[in-house]
């Protein structure tokens, strides 16, 4: 047995329906039936390609910009938490320093050794007089200190990184610490 189309179907129903009621009623559904087996015309198709063709487009772009945000987005918090890191290391130790000489090679005396800060290939580093540098944060650009008064420092940390697309995004964190010893 051959499988029928649904206008096949409907067609059959029809002329079932024909010969039991009225001829009106029966143009009425033969006329449905001739526009259900008609199909759609190529106007009609490019009509609606063009409409399901400009919301994917639409779509498709609030997708691209709300990835883009997020990634920017993510990037920025992660400057700003390396910039608060590198700061709260600092301003813990600056703390701790029983003299502070900026014209120095190494400017914090920290229980008894000398130590010196500085920026180099985008690394905050710490390095104590006689040994090895260590990594306190990455993306840190520049630092700054400045002496005021005589037992107060200024410290600026500049952070910075690049997003995917070329970006850059900045964050800047400045502190006043008192020493304590």
């Amino acid at each position: 047995m051959r499988g029928f189309a649904p206008y096949q179907i409907l067609k059959r129903f029809i002329f079932s329906f024909r010969l039991n009621n009225n001829e009106e009623e029966s143009e009425i559904l033969c006329g449905c039936l001739r526009r259900f087996g008609a199909g759609f015309s190529l106007t009609e198709l490019m009509i609606a390609l063009l409409i399901f063709s400009i919301l994917l487009g639409a779509i498709y772009s609030v997708m691209s910009m709300g990835s883009t945000s997020f990634q920017t987005g993510d990037i920025q918090i992660a400057v700003q938490q390396e910039t608060r890191k590198a700061m709260d290391k600092l301003s813990k130790e600056i703390r701790e320093a029983s003299s502070v000489n900026l014209a120095s090679a190494y400017p914090f005396t920290i229980w008894g050794e000398n130590i010196k800060y500085e920026v180099t290939n985008n690394q905050l580093l710490r390095e104590v007089q006689g040994q090895s540098p260590t990594v306190l944060a990455n993306n840190v650009t520049s630092t700054q200190f400045s002496l005021l008064g005589g037992d107060m420092v200024y410290i600026t940390l500049v952070a910075q990184k690049n997003t995917f697309l070329g970006r850059s995004l900045t964050a800047t964190l400045n502190s006043q610490v008192t020493l304590r010893n």
